[in-house]
């Protein structure tokens, strides 16, 4: 353990208990199971999985605690046009999405701010200087899943561009029963365009 996270714990847990969130002997119980089997896992995570702390307060401590805002993220205050400016497979790993940029500074909402070196990488990925956001890792994700994958972006509109007003008809004069629809499942558009919007709602 190294000194910059023996004092990350103790600001974290000072936060809590002046926050009356938790009490130093919950502190010392997270702190006792974290070193117990080799366990690896950060002090937040320990006191929610102890039912200590909600995730919302833990972000909200570590804010405080890094002097950095806090913010509950939704796809309203989030920039679609920048979340692309970091690969989509690294978002998800590690739990990060841009929310917009400001000239060379890219804001960044992230549940761990103490990891220094994920920020390092943000930022010589996207070329930009980083601003920092804390949020939590359930309204992170929750935010990355309404955007679709770049994969999917022009799906619709190349189903769209395959129908015609007579596949249109098939709505309402070819399928009667399931067994119709299953029929035609494979041939009309209009059916994939329905299938599509069910799969993804």
């Amino acid at each position: 353990m190294t000194q910059l996270q023996t004092e990350n714990k103790l600001q974290l847990g000072q936060v809590l208990q002046a926050r009356g969130i938790v009490t130093p002997e919950q502190i010392e119980s997270a702190i006792v199971a974290q070193q117990s089997d080799g366990n690896h896992k950060l002090l937040g995570e320990l006191l929610i999985e102890l039912g200590f702390c909600t995730d919302n307060q833990i972000v909200s401590a570590l804010s405080e605690a890094y002097g950095l805002p806090y913010a509950q993220i939704t796809p309203k205050i989030c920039d679609a046009t920048v979340v692309e400016i970091l690969p989509r497979d690294f978002l998800e790993e590690h739990i990060v999405l841009p929310l917009f940029k400001v000239y060379d500074t890219l804001t960044v909402a992230i549940s761990e701010p103490s990891n220094v070196f994920l920020i390092d990488e943000i930022e010589r990925i996207s070329s930009c200087k980083i601003q920092v956001v804390c949020a939590t890792a359930n309204d992170i994700r929750a935010t990355l899943q309404t955007y679709m994958p770049a994969a999917n972006v022009f799906v619709i509109d190349d189903i769209i561009d395959d129908a015609s007003l007579d596949d249109f008809a098939l709505i309402e004069t070819i399928i009667e029963d399931i067994g119709d629809l299953e029929e035609v499942a494979g041939q009309s558009p209009v059916v994939k365009l329905v299938n599509y919007l069910l799969y993804n709602a």
